[in-house]
């Protein structure tokens, strides 16, 4: 073997941060009829769900007489769903358009009288799409769509949502919906429970929002009047509209396709809407934090689309959505940028600027691509390593000393975001 001076050999031990997606959503909410809880799935597609979540049943718990408007049922089924009550020729397709516990089960409230008589025991049988499902599908059919959807079961018959959300925050998501559950008088105590669970949610990475509905039903004045209380959330998003698609779900869908930065405002929605506001309703939903769908004359085309990006609560200067998802979005890259650092970096003039070197790896591209504007990084602890320890007073010397011995640095990060457009003021001036 040949004699060596210097023998190196060369290895690599490349550190790949941990990524975190954008647009993960979790949906909560009831499947088929009498189906109870099950363990959280992920979907990449709506037909997926649609052969996890199948359609249930089940029975008259009383005779219904022919040109009834209301049957008893032995489980609840929820307001908009389309059952098939009996069974062969004499069979008939009603919408449920109430449902309110009674006596002896469920009397649940039709679209239509019955042209028959039914007997006790009959089925009654599911034929719309449930909860769970049709919310998943209004997410999925956005474009752009949501890369991958969570579906969370519930009972349908006693829905645990403090389990169901005690379950979601164990999820890698970043959007959480209630499945068919407008924000009314009715709801405001389960969708309060969504707004608490976004807002006090713990540990990396965990961080994010909710999204819910406002009763299509409501006047303008009924609907600004819930956004109070708990819903009243700088991580809630609340949408008003016209529709009887679960516009929740939708939102979120289009909330999932864009990065964070990139503002709701005039993104389009799929939903099938015909009613649009008026000027005065939407002036009241502008003014109490409320989003809606609106279709500017503006825009070729007659689409519907998102009219504004508020969070449900101004305060903390995070009036826009955008504004409390990439500040999500920055502090995980920052953290799992800096993760490396943990125990392997020393409290020295070296370990601080390789610190401050991985801050600046992460922000420094977000500049270019206009996700933020500028940064800058100071740690006050390395301008004092800078000095010529000679020069150190003795507080300084103590200061130094102290972070070696509880083995901890400060530092601040200052990012400036410059946030999309929202407003334009144009003074047209014809001379002649």
């Amino acid at each position: 073997m040949a004699v060596k001076y210097i023998d190196v050999t060369a290895s690599s031990n490349l550190f790949a941060p941990a990524v975190r997606a954008f647009g993960d959503i979790a949906i909560i909410g009831r499947g088929g009829i009498g189906t109870a809880e099950s363990p959280p799935k992920d979907f990449t597609s709506p037909s997926a769900a649609a052969d996890a979540y199948t359609d249930g049943s089940t029975t008259l718990a009383a005779d219904a007489a022919e040109g009834a408007t209301s049957v008893t049922a032995t489980l609840n089924v929820p307001a908009a769903t389309t059952v098939r009550i009996g069974t062969g020729t004499a069979s008939e397709v009603r919408t449920v358009t109430n449902a309110a516990s009674a006596a002896t089960g469920f009397t649940l409230t039709l679209d239509a009288a019955l042209a028959h008589a039914h007997t006790s025991g009959e089925t009654v049988t599911q034929e719309s799409a449930n909860d769970l499902v049709r919310a998943i599908g209004a997410a999925f059919n956005q474009s752009p769509p949501p890369t991958r959807v969570w579906g969370v079961q519930v009972d349908s018959t006693g829905p645990d949502w403090d389990a169901a959300l005690a379950t979601t925050g164990k999820l890698d998501v970043q959007i959480v919906v209630l499945a068919n559950t407008p924000l009314n008088s009715a709801n405001a105590q389960t969708v309060g429970k969504l707004a608490t669970h976004v807002s006090t949610i713990e540990g990396d990475g965990k961080e994010r929002i909710g999204v819910a509905m406002l009763d299509g039903l409501l006047t303008a004045d009924e609907a600004i009047a819930l956004n109070t209380g708990a819903v009243q959330k700088e991580r809630m998003v609340l949408v008003a509209h016209r529709s009887t698609d679960d516009v929740a779900a939708a939102t979120a869908g289009v909330i999932a396709g864009y990065r964070p930065h990139i503002s709701l405002l005039l993104k389009p929605i799929s939903i099938a809407m015909t009613q649009r506001f008026s000027e005065s309703e939407i002036d009241k939903y502008d003014s109490h934090l409320i989003n809606w769908i609106t279709s500017p004359v503006l825009l070729p085309g007659q689409a519907l689309y998102l009219g504004e990006g508020y969070t449900a609560d101004s305060s903390h200067n995070k009036k826009y959505i955008d504004i409390v998802r990439t500040l999500d979005d920055v502090n995980f890259r920052i953290k799992a940028a800096l993760i490396q650092a943990i125990g392997n970096l020393r409290i020295s003039r070296v370990g601080l600027r390789s610190v401050a070197t991985l801050v600046e790896s992460v922000l420094a591209p977000l500049v270019p691509q206009e996700v933020i504007e500028r940064f800058t990084v100071v740690i006050p602890l390395l301008t004092l390593l800078d000095k010529d320890p000679a020069d150190l007073t003795a507080a300084e010397a103590k200061q130094i000393k102290d972070a070696r011995g509880t083995r901890r640095a400060d530092m601040t990060i200052e990012v400036v975001y410059a946030g999309a457009i929202h407003r334009l003021a144009v003074q047209l001036v014809f001379t002649g």
